[in-house]
């Protein structure tokens, strides 16, 4: 039996202590991980499969720097794949993607990347892990968490296969990333007898004859005895105990002449290791935002950015680079998760702010130039006006789009300000009122934060249904001031909730506003009666479990008010607000809710749209209770036996409720994470953003969206959920989540994972100069059949070409055909690291046509 021991330390970014903390103990490890490996030629160092924390090192030791070149280059010290090790659930697919190519470009600036997929502490693995990890080259995957009750029958060593049919070797850690780990003043004989228990156990599950025993723990100070605990593990073992990195354990498990079982579907069970399901709902608006950013990088950023290089504009790669870098250090496990401190989420505000005000303002000013705007965004001194409406959809759409009234307040030297301000910055906008293409538009509120150029000015966004916008293209559309007296206004009224005029409707959808502030939805003949109830329990646990207190007071409602408003532009909306009370906390003894009783004020502005085939749903919530978890409740006719959820680039099936499991470490939880949509029974649920759902099988059966999770403490013993703690006991007064959650939801009628894309994507619009460089009514990617889905539309890393990515959901192959409405010469099928695959891929004029086989992802580069 061979034994490699591999000396590491898990390195947490930030957690119980801030980055800036926990840096100055990394800067202190590395320093004294060179100084090893110059002093000893056996010596080996894994730095966490991350390659973030070689910047995090080199911003404060740069003369290091070749130092720890070489080591690395001598495959000493072990650095990636990943650029952070993130949470495997919670970040997109298209994340996952770029972690991996950040992780190789700023690994390879400093030596050769690992080829092995390490994630030994994220809460749990989704299904397609296998198919990214092979879309890099990486033929192994290391971890610990995740598995259920399938980890009694499989050895450590066995094929993990994707939906799609790729496979990796997984190498199951056992009892964890601390087999071997030791501890400064301990005597080695006394920690290797420990050790060598550890070693024989994970032996009697391993069919590939070595061991892997990871020497180290989180934070741990490198190990420098590691010749002598070799030669110790050797004679109290008999196993020949080698000291090396990953990569030398996984050569000789691959290597092996072994039939190695195979296992099908995610890892998110919890039979010999804890999966800490509660990090789904933890901090919600940490969710909220990572969402926004990658939407706003992965649906508008990337795309057009890739569209604007066609037509030769400015490369904006180096920004996107930023953006995601700023991103991805937010998904780090501990981060994403809100399991930290209170101060580590507070900091973690400016990089969501960072990567998504890039990707918003990337966005913008590729989208201004396609509209023939120069850099000085300069327009006709008039109010009017033409916009550019786009679709980042690759099928034509009709939706509603809002124009921000932001005119560049440009100056004149010598000039008077007043006079050389855009007219629509000097005038109130309240006052005025506007056509479309000669049809009524909107003024409405912008949004909190907007800047106004002067006071009692500005603030204001137009609202219109831009009709029949082509793939990924443009419409143009005239502004123009209207007269005074044009219906153009909302006509405002208050309503009795549940009275014959709580009614708004667009085409064959319906919505309907009950008394007690409930709605029903009629999507033609399908109706869907009682959505938005409020279920409010008690939660005893902390940021990684939910606790749950079963008796007591709920919420009690106190006032419902509803207004609607009707434009004659096309879009209705019912604002319903309603005020409840509820305990305030948590009782002394934790085992009930307290008699004190706080308000908790919820308002819907649910809104219908001409020509769009759902209901928005814009969610606030301010909450100033503690000790709960809030989650909204949308019932569906009939018993649900199988759903559907978004996950991982793919669509899961699942079954209601928790599987009934007898000696897991944890119990199965009846929730789940998803990846923006559930349906199930005819109703799709759209809730980006809001990852943890649960589908409550009844009469009605109920899809249960969580809003709010909210606790006081990172880590704590008393929980019923899950034995022992799973981190510092340290207190969090802000993950009880004071304060307004605001959140974004649709509903549709059918399952069609695009829809659900496009809802949260929707339109933007941008002031259009004389001469737009794209052409209006012209679609520039399309993609068929509409059952496929425009995973990813970018710059090539290398900066040749644009790469686009399908994704297949579903289970039947399919041939895709990608109109493109731009010229191009050259064209290649690609993995996923963007590295040629030889793939069969076919021209048909402006269009491509390759295979996607099901649950499958194909990426093309198109030069």
């Amino acid at each position: 039996m061979k034994a490699i021991l591999v000396s590491h330390s898990h390195w947490d970014r930030e957690w119980y202590r801030t980055f800036q903390d926990f840096r100055a103990r990394l800067v202190d490890l590395v320093d004294h991980v060179l100084e090893l490996a110059a002093s000893d030629p056996g010596y080996h160092f894994l730095l966490d499969g991350q390659t973030v924390v070689l910047e995090d090192y080199l911003e404060i030791r740069p003369a290091r720097a070749e130092a720890l070149r070489a080591f690395c280059r001598e495959g000493r010290i072990a650095i990636g794949p990943w650029y952070v090790q993130p949470d495997s659930l919670l970040p997109s697919g298209e994340a996952h993607i770029r972690n991996l190519l950040l992780g190789r470009s700023v690994g390879d600036a400093v030596g050769p990347v690992s080829r092995v997929g390490y994630t030994p502490d994220s809460f749990g693995h989704p299904s397609q892990f296998p198919q990214l990890f092979a879309g890099f080259g990486i033929r192994s995957f290391v971890y610990w968490r995740g598995n259920g009750n399938e980890i009694d029958e499989l050895p450590s060593e066995y094929d993990w296969e994707a939906p799609d049919g790729s496979r990796v070797v997984a190498c199951h850690l056992g009892k964890g990333y601390f087999s071997a780990a030791t501890a400064p003043g301990i005597d080695l004989p006394q920690i290797g007898a420990l050790i060598a228990g550890r070693a024989r156990d994970l032996a009697e599950r391993t069919r590939s004859g070595v061991v892997l025993l990871l020497n180290g723990l989180d934070h741990a100070p490198p190990e420098a005895r590691t010749a002598a605990l070799a030669k110790e593990l050797e004679s109290a073992t008999g196993f020949e105990v080698a000291r090396g990195l990953l990569d030398d354990f996984v050569s000789i498990v691959l290597e092996a002449d072994i039939e190695r079982p195979c296992h099908f579907g995610e890892l998110t069970g919890a039979r010999i290791a804890p999966l800490l399901p509660g990090v789904w709902s933890t901090r919600t608006w940490i969710k909220l935002e990572n969402r926004r950013a990658e939407a706003a990088l992965e649906g508008w950023a990337e795309p057009f950015a890739a569209l604007a290089s066609r037509f030769g504009l400015a490369d904006e790669t180096p920004a996107l680079r930023l953006a995601w870098k700023e991103l991805l250090k937010n998904q780090a496990h501990d981060s994403i998760c809100g399991c930290s401190r209170d101060e580590v989420h507070e900091q973690m505000r400016v990089r969501f702010d960072t990567a998504r005000e890039l990707a918003d303002q990337t966005a913008t000013r590729c989208l201004e130039r396609l509209a023939g705007l120069d850099v000085d965004r300069a327009v006709k001194r008039s109010d009017e006006f033409d916009v550019l409406v786009a679709n980042p959809s690759p099928r034509c759409r009709t939706d509603r789009v809002r124009f921000p009234f932001d005119f560049h307040p440009f100056v004149v030297p010598s000039v008077n300000p007043m006079e050389a301000m855009h007219p629509t910055v000097l005038q109130d906008l309240g006052a005025m009122r506007f056509t479309v293409d000669g049809a009524p538009a909107r003024l409405v509120p912008a949004e909190t934060g907007r800047m106004k150029f002067l006071p009692e000015r500005g603030g204001f966004d137009l609202e219109f249904v831009a009709r029949d916008i082509p793939a990924m293209g443009f419409r143009r559309f005239q502004i123009r001031r209207a007269a005074d007296d044009f219906d153009s206004l909302d006509e405002i009224e208050q309503l009795k909730p549940g009275g014959s005029e709580a009614v708004i409707h667009q085409g064959s959808i319906r919505v309907t506003v009950r008394k007690d502030g409930l709605f029903d939805v009629a999507f033609g003949d399908n109706t869907f009666s009682g959505l938005g109830e409020l279920e409010s329990l008690g939660d005893r646990g902390d940021s990684y479990d939910y606790d749950e207190v079963a008796s007591g007071p709920g919420l009690r409602l106190e006032e419902v008010s509803v207004e609607r408003r009707r434009h004659p532009g096309g879009v209705q909306e019912l604002r319903v607000t309603r005020k409840f009370r509820m305990p305030a906390r948590l009782a002394e003894s934790r085992e009930a809710r307290s008699v004190e009783e706080v308000g908790l004020e919820v308002e819907m502005l649910l809104r219908v749209t001409a020509g769009v085939d759902r209901v928005e749903l814009d969610l606030r919530v301010d909450n100033s209770a503690k000790d709960h978890r809030l989650r909204m409740l949308f019932p569906v006719d009939g018993i649900v036996d199988r759903f559907q959820a978004a996950t991982t680039f793919d669509v899961a099936e699942r079954t209601p409720g928790p599987s009934r499991e007898e000696g897991w470490m944890q119990p199965p939880p009846a929730t789940f994470p998803h990846q923006g949509f559930v349906h199930a029974n005819g109703l799709s649920v759209v809730a980006p953003g809001l990852p943890e759902a649960e589908v409550i099988s009844g009469q009605p059966s109920q899809i249960a969206i969580t809003l709010l999770r909210c606790i006081g403490s990172l880590s704590r013993l008393d929980l019923r959920s899950r034995p022992g703690p799973a981190g510092p006991g340290t207190d969090t007064p802000a993950a009880q989540c004071a304060g307004a959650l605001v959140a974004k939801l649709s509903l549709f009628a059918g399952f069609d994972p695009s829809r659900a894309r496009e809802a949260e994507l929707g339109l933007r619009a941008v002031l259009c100069g004389d001469e737009p460089l794209a052409s209006e009514l012209e679609p520039f990617l399309e993609v068929e059949p509409p059952s496929l889905i425009l995973s990813a539309c970018k710059p090539a890393e290398d900066g040749i070409g644009v790469i686009i990515r399908v994704l297949n959901p579903t289970s039947v192959p399919e041939q895709v055909r990608i109109g493109l409405g731009f010229a191009f010469e050259k064209f290649e099928m690609l993995r996923l690291d963007e590295t040629s695959d030889g793939g069969p891929v076919e021209r048909d004029g402006q269009s491509l046509l390759f295979p996607v086989p099901a649950h499958a992802l194909r990426s093309v580069r198109v030069i």
